[in-house]
């Protein structure tokens, strides 16, 4: 049954009443009555998905019909024995209908096929890249892998939102809640890729820009570890940055690590990921300007602009 419009019912009210506490009903009320498409399906999709069904969205619409590989079961949990050779999508729909019986959720029978999808997930090799910022709706690029994981946030060129803050009451000392209306510009893919990097030292730059973001860049656009290398040279030589920006054991690491899957990273990622969504849906926040990376080898998180 479809919850996509309305308003909250006494029973989401209860359900959700300590995230309302939270985030207020009006920020709940988004989250309800909005829609998002996850395009590809990994243990990072799972972790992700699992957070928004759980916090209340409206409808979620998952599109990957590959069949379940006997290697999903590994660190996709919600997959067992019994539906190896099953697609996807179908097979996860079901277990998240069971965590929230309020959400909507669907699978999706094409890219083509979707109704007011207020923002697209695309996870993996079923990237998308600058295809949804032409048809006008938000996306979030993301991947976990091995000890790492990257999300790139494209909220468009203008994307609203309300950032609240505590200020002490002269008068009667006390604190209040002040919220104030912004706005957030975002680059898409491809101009994010070009972007330049400010001067200074590489050692200065590299606390601010994770070398680790250039590799993610490079895996995100080419798709394919062999040909990593030579994109993140290619992409210093263009920052006027030193071969030397991006070690050669990080580059090492990342290439061994694409194509295989580790659940704690997927975790963190996810829950980033989910985190960043409702920034999105609900308005509360500045949602991260543009890049986000996890090092799982020194258990760091990084945002910066590019």
């Amino acid at each position: 049954m479809s919850r996509h419009n309305g308003v909250i019912s006494k029973e989401e009210e209860a359900l959700y009443d300590r995230q309302i506490r939270l985030w207020g009903m009006e920020a709940q009320s988004r989250l309800r009555n909005s829609s998002i498409l996850f395009v590809g399906v990994k243990a990072v999709t799972l972790e992700a998905c699992k957070n928004l069904v759980l916090g209340g969205i409206g409808r979620l619409f998952i599109y990957d019909p590959q069949p379940i590989a006997r290697l999903d079961l590994e660190t996709q949990y919600y997959f067992s024995e019994s539906h190896v050779g099953q697609a996807k999508d179908k097979v996860l729909a079901e277990k998240l209908a069971v965590l929230n019986p309020l959400v909507d959720i669907r699978v999706a029978s094409s890219l083509d096929d979707i109704d007011g999808v207020d923002l697209v997930v695309s996870i993996g090799r079923q990237q998308t890249k600058d295809e949804w910022r032409q048809r006008g709706i938000k996306s979030i690029l993301a991947d976990a892998f091995g000890l790492f994981g990257y999300i790139f946030v494209d909220c468009l060129d203008a994307h609203e939102y309300i950032e609240e803050s505590r200020v002490r009451d002269a008068k009667t000392g006390e604190l209040e809640v002040v919220r104030e209306s912004k706005v957030a510009t975002y680059k898409s893919f491809e101009e994010s890729v070009k972007a330049k990097v400010p001067g200074g030292s590489a050692t200065r730059l590299a606390r601010k820009y994770s070398p680790l973001v250039l590799v993610c860049q490079a895996l995100a656009t080419m798709g394919d570890e062999a040909a990593v290398g030579q994109f993140v040279k290619n992409a210093l030589e263009q920052r006027e940055l030193p071969q030397g920006y991006v070690e050669d054991e990080l580059l090492e690491r990342v290439q061994a690590s694409w194509d295989t899957e580790f659940v704690p990273s997927a975790a963190v990622v996810g829950a980033t990921l989910a985190q960043e969504a409702l920034k999105i849906i609900t308005l509360k926040d500045m949602p991260a300007n543009n890049w986000f990376t996890y090092d799982g080898l020194v258990s760091e998180g990084i945002t910066c602009i590019l």
